[in-house]
């Protein structure tokens, strides 16, 4: 029986993408890598993060300075962040149906609080599992089992990205790919998700259906 939704934070939860856009670019100016441009933002989306970096000029071993610098500078942008529409309600629904509510994410969980206090959402989180780096999401995965004790059937995750359905591959961890995030919706279903949602109001009757079938 499914008992937690596990949540990725930027995009999935959150509209972060035009923070990202200006905060990359702001790296890009100083490290003379190329600028997201409207013209290039739409292709980077089908491609993967590596081939993003080839694209960009940016060299594989600077993704963990780069993580770092992005979130000091999303700290101070944190009061700017909203919640993606109808995520709250999502939330609510979830946990009034008695599910517990996690976050895993690549993001600090400094900046994760900070933005659930500013919206009056801590308490809706149990827990939350941060840092990872671009490709640590299944070695998180691994170590929220072993903290919790959960057996994985016990899991759903909800990520944006394909490497969020493959770090949950990796683990056997059930996910849902939604469609308003960071990567198109051509690469989440290159990935294989085992669903993939349009709206947030999809991912509760998904996780039901699933619970159903326990």
């Amino acid at each position: 029986m499914i008992t937690h939704v596990v949540f990725d934070f930027d995009g999935t939860l959150v509209d972060s993408r035009e923070l990202a856009v200006q905060l990359i670019n702001e790296l890009a100016d100083k490290a003379r890598f190329a600028r997201l441009t409207a013209e290039n933002l739409e292709e980077l989306r089908n491609l993967s993060i590596i081939e993003r970096c080839s694209r960009l000029g940016i060299p594989t071993y600077k993704l963990p300075w780069m993580a770092i610098q992005l979130a000091r500078s999303y700290r101070k942008a944190v009061p700017s962040l909203v919640f993606n529409e109808g995520i709250p309600e999502l939330l609510e629904q979830l946990r009034a149906r008695g599910l517990k509510l996690l976050i895993l994410s690549s993001n600090s969980e400094e900046n994760i609080r900070a933005f659930l206090k500013r919206h009056s959402a801590e308490d809706w989180v149990e827990d939350i599992y941060s840092g990872g780096g671009a490709f640590g999401k299944a070695s998180k995965l691994r170590t929220l089992l072993k903290r919790t004790g959960l057996r994985r059937e016990q899991l759903v995750y909800v990520g944006d990205e394909h490497r969020d359905v493959e770090a949950c591959k990796q683990v056997g961890v059930r996910v849902i790919a939604v469609r308003w995030g960071v990567d198109a919706e051509a690469l989440l279903r290159k990935s294989e998700p085992n669903h993939l949602v349009e709206r947030p109001a999809e991912i509760a009757e998904c996780v039901e259906r699933w619970s159903a079938r326990c």
